[in-house]
């Protein structure tokens, strides 16, 4: 049988630590790499662009409403004959 010694045990636990850790290390610097890329500024940029226009869109659409709302309203409201000759002889 096998007996794993006190000092064999710590060795063991510092060497799997620094592992770990150079390991953490090395993907941050990889996704920090991988960050700064074209594509990825490229895709960061597409996205921002997207939002924008999705936020633009929601603007025109608020803007479309209240004015078909208006003229609906200002449709509904009688307005007298003569008032639409006076303006058409300006």
């Amino acid at each position: 049988m096998m007996e794993i010694r006190l000092l064999d045990f710590a060795l063991g636990g510092m060497f799997g630590l620094m592992l770990g850790v150079a390991l953490a290390w090395l993907t941050g610097r990889l996704r920090a790499w991988l960050g700064r890329s074209e594509a990825a500024r490229l895709a960061r940029e597409n996205r921002e662009l997207k939002r924008r226009l999705a936020e633009k869109d929601r603007h025109i659409s608020r803007m479309l409403a209240e004015t078909e709302r208006l003229a609906e309203r200002l449709g509904r409201q009688k307005v007298p004959q003569a008032d639409i000759l006076k303006a058409q002889a300006e």
